[in-house]
């Protein structure tokens, strides 16, 4: 079917033509690369520790990663509850935590370091650790058997290697996309872009696998292969907040045609949302929530809208079966659609 196909089947619909606003687009472009139901989401959410976080970017001790990661594996968090009540996959996977896990956990052992390098002394990752990164989400994402696929990330300052990504890729000023994260004062989130500009100054190259081995973080280079490979088996990918998106920029500089597969669940509340949304291709995210938590919260919020647009086309009513006078055929004759 093409995109003028579908029009037509949602204009059939026993509703007045429009009425559902956004959640009809949503169902459109849902139904372009997926044409049947979305009624499986999976979220794989990696955490990793960064050096750069040495330098003093955030008032968070880096053992919180650590700390958090347990905490979702064992049932608390945002994230676990979201995904609880959403009825969503979540599977927690270490990719680069400083710091071991009880084998009892359900903490997924992935992983390819103890924490990245300091970023202003060296790369983040060796060429090696980010291909091996990058493999560790393009497993994970082949294990997957949801109709959706969705990431989230936890790992103390990785808005700091977000920020660098973003504004490197971009070619943006470190001020235009970055904020004080979990909360800065204003002298230390002047002290928090200045580490960025020093960064970005040290690691002149930027191709996109240069940027991401340069800045990222473990969590980054994963989401990245899960995207790529997201993309290689066909499914739609609900994109998380800012720090999800970085690594979406990376994915879609890698392959542009990723973008395709993209849905937005969210515009983060972290400064640089708008930039980075409109270099990802989107016109209109589906939430405004002003959220910044991350952990894939957005993504998780956004997925029972997902849902339910998902359906219309298929399982809604059309005005003949329903015995409903058809509104677009009023319309129609008025000169109206």
């Amino acid at each position: 079917m093409m995109s003028m196909d579908y029009r037509k089947l949602l204009l059939k619909k026993a509703m007045i033509p429009g009425s559902l606003g956004f959640l009809g687009d949503l169902a459109l472009q849902l139904a372009e690369f997926y044409p049947r139901p979305l009624d499986t989401f999976s979220l794989l959410l990696f955490a990793g520790d960064h050096g750069i976080h040495g330098e003093g970017v955030t008032y968070s001790p880096q053992e919180i990663t650590r700390q958090q990661t347990r905490n979702f594996a064992s049932g608390g968090g945002a994230c676990t509850l979201f995904a609880k009540l959403n009825g969503v996959d979540l599977k927690i996977i270490d990719v680069g935590v400083a710091g071991s896990f009880d084998p009892s956990t359900s903490v997924i052992d992935r992983k390819v370091g103890f924490g990245t390098k300091n970023f202003l002394h060296e790369q983040a990752m060796t060429d090696k650790e980010c291909a091996s990164a990058i493999e560790v989400g393009r497993a994970m994402t082949r294990s997957s058997g949801a109709d959706l696929i969705g990431f989230g990330e936890m790992g103390v300052a990785n808005t700091t290697s977000s920020s660098a990504i973003v504004a490197a890729l971009l070619d943006r000023k470190p001020e235009e996309v970055t904020d004080g994260g979990s909360g800065l004062s204003e002298q230390d989130l002047r002290h928090k872009i200045e580490v960025i500009r020093k960064g970005l100054a040290f690691h002149p190259r930027r191709e996109p696998l240069d940027v991401l081995s340069a800045f990222g973080g473990f969590e980054h280079a994963a989401i990245v292969g899960g995207i790529l490979e997201a993309y290689t088996m066909k499914k739609p990918i609900l994109l998380d907040g800012f720090v999800v998106g970085a690594a979406a920029l990376v994915a879609a500089m890698i392959d542009p045609n990723v973008k395709q597969n993209f849905i937005f669940a969210h515009r983060s509340g972290m400064k640089g949302s708008g930039i980075l949304l409109e270099a990802l291709g989107c016109t209109k995210p589906i939430l405004d929530f002003g959220m910044y938590l991350g952990e894939g919260t957005g993504a998780l919020t956004a997925w029972p809208i997902v849902r339910q647009a998902s359906h219309i086309l298929w399982e809604m009513s059309e005005f003949e079966e329903a015995e409903v006078t058809d509104s677009t055929a009023i319309l129609r004759s008025k000169g109206l659609l």
